[in-house]
């Protein structure tokens, strides 16, 4: 079956509870990084956040089965949180790991 790279973009305090929900529900590894967002669009900012002009997110990334990208986006949905989440699934061609 087709994996895909799962990113979901969430505000900074909501990344625990995504990934740690992500984690528990699908039983598989989830990284959360920090990410500035430099951008026009301030509809998800707080009122720092449009003064300043950069948003400060956290990316939490999972590779998912295609079967499971729906499940996946219903987990983070019922995920308490104090806002909104941006998501993309991405197609991957190939991994693998060095030793």
């Amino acid at each position: 079956m087709a994996e895909l790279l799962l990113t979901f973009h969430s505000a900074t305090v909501d990344a625990s509870a995504i990934g740690d929900a992500l984690r528990v529900a699908l039983r598989i590894p989830v990284h959360v990084r920090s990410e500035a967002v430099l951008g026009l669009a301030f509809s998800d900012a707080t009122t720092a956040e449009r003064v300043s002009g950069s948003l400060n997110r956290s990316a939490i990334e999972l590779i998912v089965a295609a079967g499971a990208l729906q499940d996946a986006v219903a987990i983070v949905a019922r995920t308490k949180r104090s806002g909104p989440v941006r998501w993309q699934a991405i197609p991957l061609q190939a991994r693998g790991r060095l030793p």
